[in-house]
C-alpha cells in the first residue's frame, strides 16, 4: 500500500534551500515551480531520498490556511539512512551546524545530527547491528 515518504519542509526562501542542500549534501534539483527562480516549490534528490521545499505562504495557498507556519520548525526530525555515516560526516562537518557527533546507538545505528540553516534537524543514520 505505502510506497515512500517525501517530506515537504516549509521555508521562506526555496532558492536558499536548493543552494544549501546542493552545496552541503550534494542534493540535485529534480523539479521546481516555476521552472526558474524565484521558486515557490522544489523537489531535491539525495540518491533515493526526496526532500521537497515550499514557500510557507505557497503551501498555505495550495493546501489550506490550516497549514501551520512558524518562525522556527518544531517537533520534527528527519532520519535519512546512509551507507556510511562517518564518510558523510567528514564531508559535511565544516559546512553544517553539528547537533550530535557520530555516535553508535544501542538500537543498532551509527548516527549524527545536523541543523540546516532553516532550523530543521536532520539525522543521518547507518545500520551497524
Amino acid at each position: 500500500m505505502y510506497q515512500k515518504v517525501a517530506p515537504m519542509l516549509l521555508v521562506e526562501n526555496v532558492e536558499e534551500a536548493v543552494k544549501w542542500y546542493g552545496k552541503v549534501l550534494g542534493a540535485k534539483l529534480q523539479s521546481s515551480l516555476p521552472n526558474n527562480p524565484p521558486f515557490e516549490w522544489a523537489s531535491l534528490g539525495l540518491g533515493n531520498v526526496e526532500i521537497m521545499f515550499s514557500k510557507k505562504k505557497s503551501a498555505q495557498k495550495w493546501y489550506s490556511d490550516a497549514v501551520i507556519v512558524s518562525e522556527t520548525p518544531a517537533n520534527f526530525i528527519a532520519y535519512i539512512y546512509v551507507e556510511n555515516a562517518d564518510n558523510l560526516y567528514e564531508r559535511i562537518k565544516d559546512n553544517a551546524k553539528i547537533v550530535m557527533e557520530p555516535t553508535d546507538q544501542w538500537y543498532g545505528l551509527r548516527e549524527f545530527a545536523i541543523r540546516d540553516p532553516f532550523g530543521f534537524t536532520l539525522i543521518f543514520a547507518q545500520i551497524i547491528g
